[in-house]
């Protein structure tokens, strides 16, 4: 049985590490760009589900594929990952003293020599940003890898989690990109 990761997050791999299961990191090169959506939910499925289905085609034998997309809504704006060291402080400040939601998307199948079984769907998470300082806001973005996290923060991490004044939700999903209990069902469903 192979266990495969489609995806690059190292916030995602150091929670896989947790289960008793040795995985691999395939992952997805897809344009994520090229896929359309009504709403952010299903924008988060999608890419998920899509990232999922490009590394299974290339998957022989008996595996579960694991995927995941994740991004923060303020204000209505998707925020993703930004490009830039100015658009990751606009980000802080938008999100500054805010509430937001943190939208993932995951996709697990399980394949098999009769097919696949997928599950694929989303899961909120509510938080709130606490009134931060502009001298916060600039330490924040000189000593943490902005430009790699969408919303330009990480609750995985203290620095990130300590932007937050409390969250509500799926908390794997928020922290770290993959509602782990989720995962965990899915495998037992699959595997027993």
């Amino acid at each position: 049985m192979q266990f495969i990761l489609a995806s690059q997050s190292p916030q995602r791999a150091k929670l896989l590490a947790t289960l008793p299961y040795s995985f691999k990191i395939i992952p997805a090169n897809i344009d994520e760009s090229a896929i359309n959506f009504k709403n952010q939910r299903q924008k988060a499925q999608k890419i998920a589900l899509a990232k999922a289905l490009e590394v299974a085609k290339t998957i022989k034998g008996e595996a579960i594929i694991v995927a995941a997309d994740t991004f923060c809504v303020c204000r209505g704006k998707i925020l993703e990952k930004p490009k830039t060291k100015a658009q990751a402080r606009e980000m802080l400040e938008l999100q500054n003293n805010q509430k937001i939601q943190a939208i993932t998307g995951y996709a697990f199948i399980y394949q098999s020599s009769q097919g696949q079984i997928v599950e694929n769907a989303s899961v909120l998470t509510r938080a709130r940003f606490r009134q931060l300082s502009s001298a916060e806001i600039e330490h924040y973005l000189a000593n943490q890898p902005v430009l790699s996290w969408s919303a330009a923060f990480c609750p995985a991490y203290d620095a990130g989690m300590a932007l937050l004044a409390w969250s509500r939700g799926n908390l794997t999903a928020f922290t770290h990109g993959l509602p782990i209990d989720l995962l965990i069902n899915f495998i037992n469903e699959n595997l027993a």
